[in-house]
């Protein structure tokens, strides 16, 4: 783990939230600003760069810290592993670095993101690879031509090596690094911040990304609640309907980032009320509401928006609709002391977001009619 502040610099390059990064890279005594940690693998401790704050780490928990801050950059959703080598750069790697199954690996999973992607040049700069190694190797050529023929199968169950590859290399890691831990638990760690990975690449709209996210969540052995969870999470998102079947049709969608948000928002909204999750579904709706305002996204966690009483009461207020308020008052004091009750205030609370959304403008365009007025 020597080289973890070394690859934490490479990654942090660019600190606005321009590049993903978590709560663990950020300074909690700095008030709201997410200001950047320094890891220090010497004293095993953190140093952050604005106030000086220094937090020190048992070896326990600094291993296990550690290992999941190098599985996430180091296997990137959405990234390619070989990412900016050249073919003679990828062969060294065969060479003298991989063995010839975790380099195949690679291999297959660059290639089929790369087909996710609609990028020829790097399939075709790793079909050359392969043509260096069966030279430079003597190999016999028939294998690697079968490989790539599998690989541009017409099989939509063909993309799914992309996140099982993933995870498989996470996983050694964690087992590797923290052998006498509960590895469930580490997992659990890792599905949880996988989630905020999913955020960050549907706000830059990486499709691909999205749902190699959710599905290396999806193969997470853990016994915690969060795997399910969030697998019902992203199901709800209109964003990954159909697509494994779109890569193989070679179907484009056009999908606006914000209205599918908002979209999926009153979807989990209809889906907590099933449920009878009375306050989930009440908050899904009202950041569904003030996606529409422009005053919440899914990300960066800069523009998050609270879920409490004065908030809301705002919010209504913006809208100018005080029964809106009012439904979401009696919701959640019900919440803890009559589900059914609750349950029925909330639908009223998400059918009446639902009327109002097509009417609803941003604030940014309200300000803009106001100066254009005076003007």
């Amino acid at each position: 783990m020597s080289n973890m502040s070394e690859y934490h610099g490479t990654v942090f390059d660019e600190w606005s939230f321009k590049v993903w990064s978590d709560r663990s890279d950020w300074c909690c005594h700095c008030s709201k600003e997410k200001n950047k940690l320094v890891f220090d693998d010497q004293t095993k401790s953190t140093k952050c760069s604005q106030c000086g704050h220094v937090e020190t780490y048992d070896d326990k928990v600094w291993r296990v810290m550690q290992a999941q801050r190098y599985a996430l950059y180091q296997y990137m959703p959405g990234k390619y592993f070989f990412a900016n080598l050249s073919t003679e750069e990828i062969f060294q790697k065969y060479l003298r670095e991989l063995n010839h199954v975790d380099w195949s690996s690679w291999i297959m999973h660059d290639y089929l993101l790369a087909r996710m992607r609609g990028d020829k040049v790097i399939q075709d700069k790793l079909v050359e690879t392969a043509k260096l190694i069966v030279e430079k190797m003597s190999y016999d050529p028939k294998p690697w031509k079968t490989f790539f023929e599998k690989l541009d199968a017409s099989d939509p169950e063909i993309f799914s090596q992309v996140p099982q590859t993933i995870y498989e290399f996470v996983e050694k890691k964690f087992q590797e690094t923290t052998p006498n831990e509960d590895i469930n638990l580490i997992l659990e760690g890792y599905a949880s911040t996988l989630a905020s990975v999913y955020s960050y690449n549907r706000w830059k709209g990486d499709r691909a990304a999205c749902w190699i996210s959710s599905e290396i969540i999806k193969l997470c052995d853990t016994d915690e609640y969060s795997v399910e969870f969030y697998t019902e999470l992203f199901e709800c998102d209109p964003l990954l309907e159909g697509f494994q079947e779109d890569l193989v049709t070679g179907k484009k969608r056009e999908i606006n980032l914000k209205d599918s948000y908002i979209q999926w928002e009153l979807n989990l909204a209809d889906k907590f009320l099933q449920q009878s999750k009375a306050l989930v579904a009440v908050q899904s709706a009202y950041e569904a509401l003030t996606a529409k305002l422009g005053i919440h996204e899914i990300w960066p966690p800069t523009k998050t928006i609270s879920f409490d009483a004065n908030t809301v009461k705002k919010v209504c207020e913006i809208v100018n609709d005080s029964e809106l308020f009012r439904f979401y008052d009696l919701a959640t004091d019900l919440n803890s002391i009559d589900t059914a009750k609750a349950c029925y205030y909330a639908k009223y609370f998400i059918d009446s977001v639902k009327k109002m959304l097509p009417n609803v403008t941003s604030i940014e365009q309200e300000l803009a009619k106001s100066v254009a007025y005076i003007t």
